[in-house]
């Protein structure tokens, strides 16, 4: 314990002072406030869990004497508590049959990461209503001042009315879809770090074959369905819900198209090309999280990348 204490705070310190650089500059906000989870993940993944604790207290504490307590409770839920929950989730393992030991499956802290984003989504919109102070119309509000802005500026455009449009229907599924990526790619990060140094408590999965479990694609069905018959607030609620649950079958997509394009000639311009394509194209997203769950039943990966891929739900 007298060990971990140092480590520990210093890295809750050090997630601290990356949180709160948005209030300093826009690099800040544009960059090191999204490795504000890094410390705190590199720290629980090569010290245990007591560390990781040890390190979102502080963090949390010095957010809330920085920047007011209401800072410091978006923090903790947006940084803190997730941390925490993924490590001892990876943390996690049993001993196998062959004397080996079995590790958490990175799939399932997937799953558990994306219900909680979708559960902290949904709990938002119920504490805010459905009224004019609601979250659909504080977010609709809000995107209306960038078309009053744009038709104030003398550039009515038609193409931008319809990005408006659909935005007020999705950002919220966009912010959390983007929140769940950066929080998995921050915990991939430390446990690549601390594998390479030495340090790690687990040793790292296999990142290619990562499959999200069968009950999170029924609940993804199952938010959608409402959404389709929902209208209004509960449609709003719905169909952002069911984006978000799509989070992990996008990865898992993104997976397939790696693995199958592993044999091909000029593989990284066909990947520069697909990610470009992803940015300049939303809807593109769509059609590879459908991939990712057309992957849950025809195991393409094992059946067009060769014998040398796997899925964890096969292992």
């Amino acid at each position: 314990m007298p060990r971990l204490v140092p480590f520990a705070l210093a890295a809750g310190l050090s997630s601290a002072v990356l949180h709160l650089s948005t209030e300093w500059s826009l690099l800040g906000a544009l960059f090191f406030a999204l490795a504000a989870p890094l410390p705190l993940f590199a720290v629980g993944l090569g010290l245990g869990l007591t560390a990781a604790v040890v390190a979102a207290v502080t963090a949390t504490t010095a957010v809330g004497f920085a920047a007011g307590w209401p800072r410091a409770g978006l923090y903790a839920v947006t940084d803190a508590v997730l941390v925490v929950g993924v490590v001892r989730f990876a943390l996690l393992n049993r001993p196998t049959t062959d004397g080996g030991m079995e590790w958490y499956p990175p799939g399932l802290m997937l799953a558990w990461l994306t219900l909680y984003g979708a559960a902290a989504f949904v709990g938002l919109a119920l504490m805010l209503g459905s009224g004019e102070q609601g979250l659909e119309a504080s977010l609709a509000s809000f995107l209306d001042g960038f078309r009053q802005a744009l038709a104030g500026a003398g550039q009515d455009n038609p193409a931008a009315e319809r990005v408006l449009a659909t935005l007020k229907r999705v950002i919220p599924s966009l912010v959390v879809g983007w929140w769940i990526i950066i929080m998995a790619v921050n915990a991939v990060l430390a446990q690549k770090l601390l594998v390479r140094t030495g340090h790690s408590l687990r040793p790292s999965p296999d990142l290619a074959a990562v499959a999200p479990p069968a009950w999170l694609l029924a609940v993804a069905v199952a938010a959608a369905a409402v959404a389709l018959v929902g209208s209004g607030w509960l449609g709003f609620v719905a169909t952002n819900g069911a984006l978000i649950l799509c989070v992990p079958y996008l990865l898992t997509g993104l997976a397939v198209v790696h693995a199958i394009s592993g044999r091909w000639n000029g593989r990284l311009a066909i990947l520069i090309a697909m990610y470009l394509l992803l940015l300049l194209f939303g809807w593109l997203l769509i059609v590879v999280a459908g991939l990712g769950m057309v992957e849950h039943w025809a195991g393409l990966r094992q059946r067009f990348a060769g014998p040398g891929s796997r899925n964890e739900r096969n292992e």
